[in-house]
């Protein structure tokens, strides 16, 4: 029981692994985001004059070039404009802190999305003092109203003043990022006319046919000539388009790269570990198979057999790091600030994966050994009084080969964890 248990441990480590990491990955980089047509939407940022700030290459936007913006761009379908604030609700109890966002009438149709009750918006309450609704998402309506169906029209007290409920949104629905609560941007013609009060984000959903080069083109296009127009607050200010998932996603892509190579590691670190005690324990079996062959098994019917028992192992291994999986993705969402956290989750495509790696990971232990020891010497073997044997010099040679393979692995790893522990107490002291 030994064998299988150390080796199954082993493979639930690697595959574990890869499985948490896929989960994270597959929800970033390769599911499409939770907006219909996803790939249509995009960022559209100011970029500032170099040499008033050297090394930004975006900016937020300001109201009036905002505005300029949706009126003269043709290539968008929608264009909205929000940013994120600070609230705090009051209730029976301590005052509750929200992370909210004030958006223009358009944002959620620029995404697509519809409340799961009630409604969003109306053009009519981007008008100051018509602006007292919100709209609230599904987990602060399940944490703080217990799921109440009948919040709808009901008044709640924000930063002490009175908000109507109009709406709730359904549930996995964050954006932008950790915002619970939505309320309607109101500028009054003050506000609408700045052009130096740069806090605002702009998202915008391209055109049927129109790719993001056309609409980068245009929006330098209107940079231009606002900057002739507008001058003192334009001069040397452009625009960027960039698609929504980029932006969501920024570093977070290379260090999910960098973490899958790791983990891809550990599981060939694995791989080499189990296939080595394969090899090992294949040794107490030689004269086994050597009775199978002189019974008359043929030599691809050994492989199978020996194939079969490693994807055994092998997939045990997955059922168990399925676990692992799911406690380490769950682990990755809280140490880092993803976006779309909701969404990471162990789901049939990470079943899929888990399947797929558990396979190949049996194969590739078992291939090594299996046509090996379908090699033996009938007579040989069977003269000796005992299985037990010393192996010979190429199966040495290969387990060599399997501990080096492994050492030379694990110190990449290690070195490298190293490396990046120390940055990390060294940026804690800065």
């Amino acid at each position: 029981p030994v064998f299988p248990l150390v080796t199954v441990l082993s493979l639930a480590l690697g595959i574990g692994a890869n499985t948490a990491i896929f989960s994270v990955v597959n929800s970033l980089l390769l599911r499409p985001l939770p907006y219909p047509e996803s790939e249509q939407i995009v960022d559209v940022w100011h970029t500032p004059p170099q040499q008033s700030f050297p090394g930004l290459d975006r900016f937020s936007v300001s109201p009036a070039n905002y505005l300029d913006w949706k009126a003269q761009s043709t290539v968008f379908e929608q264009m909205a404009v929000y940013t994120q604030t600070g609230l705090s609700l009051s209730t029976s109890n301590d005052p509750l802190p929200l992370m909210g966002a004030i958006v223009s009438s358009d944002f959620f149709s620029v995404l697509r999305s519809n409340a799961m009750r009630g409604r969003t918006f109306t053009p009519d309450e981007e008008r100051p003092g018509r602006d007292q609704v919100v709209v609230i998402g599904h987990g602060l309506w399940q944490r703080a109203f217990g799921g109440n169906p009948d919040i709808i029209g009901q008044t709640l007290t924000l930063n002490s003043r009175p908000f109507t409920v109009v709406g709730i949104m359904p549930a996995g629905f964050e954006f932008p990022r950790e915002a619970e609560i939505w309320m309607p941007l109101a500028w009054d013609d003050n506000e609408r006319q700045t052009r130096s009060d740069h806090n605002y984000l702009v998202i915008a959903r391209l055109k049927q046919n129109v790719s993001l080069d056309q609409a980068q083109a245009e929006m330098s296009t209107i940079s231009s000539r606002l900057e002739q127009q507008y001058p003192e607050a334009n001069t040397g200010w452009g625009a960027m388009v960039i698609p929504l998932r980029t932006d969501l996603v920024g570093d977070i892509r290379l260090a999910l790269l960098v973490l899958c190579c790791a983990v891809g590691f550990v599981l060939l670190i694995a791989c080499a570990n189990v296939a080595n005690l394969m090899l090992a324990r294949g040794a107490n079996r030689r004269k086994e198979i050597a009775v199978r062959i002189a019974l008359g098994a043929g030599r691809a019917r050994l492989i199978r057999q020996l194939l079969t028992e490693s994807v055994l192992l092998a997939v045990s291994g997955g059922l168990l790091g399925l676990l692992l999986a799911w406690w380490g993705s769950k682990m990755l969402v809280q140490l880092g600030s993803l976006p779309n956290s909701s969404d990471i989750g162990i789901d049939t495509w990470a079943l899929g994966f888990t399947l797929l790696v558990s396979f190949g990971a049996g194969i590739v232990i078992g291939i090594v050994p299996a046509l090996q020891f379908t090699r033996t010497s009938i007579s040989d073997t069977l003269k000796q009084g005992s299985g037990r044997t010393g192996g010979t010099s190429i199966k040495q040679h290969t387990r060599k080969a399997l501990v080096i393979s492994e050492v030379a692995l694990s110190l990449v790893l290690l070195i490298g964890a190293g490396l990046m522990i120390r940055s990390f107490w060294k940026l804690q002291n800065v």
